[in-house]
């Protein structure tokens, strides 16, 4: 740079710099430190987390017939073990809330992947599986039935998700599951 491209402040007006020592510049090892090992479940779409497959259906059920009583009890069984029974209108989410004079019951989910949205989606039971409305969340919803592709549902709109479905909560996997109940 030319001399006389650059400006010199007159004297006195910037202070001098103190005298300091030079600075130690050693290389040195950071410190180990183990992390944790966390036993969390995942999930991808179209795959099955390799340490904590899901668990199989108990039996295949016979064709579901309609009951006075109104629909069907069902379940949602993750592959941590949590089982959410659907015997009414659901709110689902981290921290969910049912709209007030509704006669939804909101059920708080602990999600270990981190993507299901405060209030996600809507569960309804149906005579053959179950209706999800997925109220507009962050990671949406998905549904693969069994020997159907991963499809994504329309946010706000009502979708039918059948028995032995996976049912995607953002990344959360769930398996619909009739409930079987004991007859006398």
């Amino acid at each position: 740079m030319a001399e006389s491209d650059f400006i010199v402040p007159p004297p006195g007006l910037v202070p001098a710099a103190p005298e300091t020592a030079a600075p130690d510049r050693t290389v040195r090892a950071a410190p180990s430190r183990a992390l944790p090992s966390r036993g969390l479940p995942s999930f991808a779409p179209g795959r099955v987390a390799p340490d904590r497959p899901l668990p199989a259906s108990p039996r295949p059920e016979p064709p579901a017939t309609p009951s006075p009583a109104g629909p069907a009890t069902w379940r949602l069984v993750g592959a941590s073990g949590l089982e959410i029974v659907v015997d009414g209108v659901l709110v689902l989410g981290r921290d969910p809330v049912a709209a007030a004079g509704s006669n939804a019951r909101a059920v708080a989910i602990d999600d270990p992947t981190r993507t299901v949205s405060k209030t996600h989606a809507v569960i309804e039971p149906t005579d053959d599986g179950v209706r999800v409305t997925d109220l507009r969340s962050t990671n949406g919803c998905r549904v693969e039935p069994p020997g159907e592709a991963l499809r994504e549902l329309a946010p706000g709109a009502a979708s039918h998700v059948p028995a032995g479905s996976a049912l995607y909560l953002g990344e959360l996997g769930l398996r619909v599951d009739r409930v079987v109940r004991a007859t006398v």
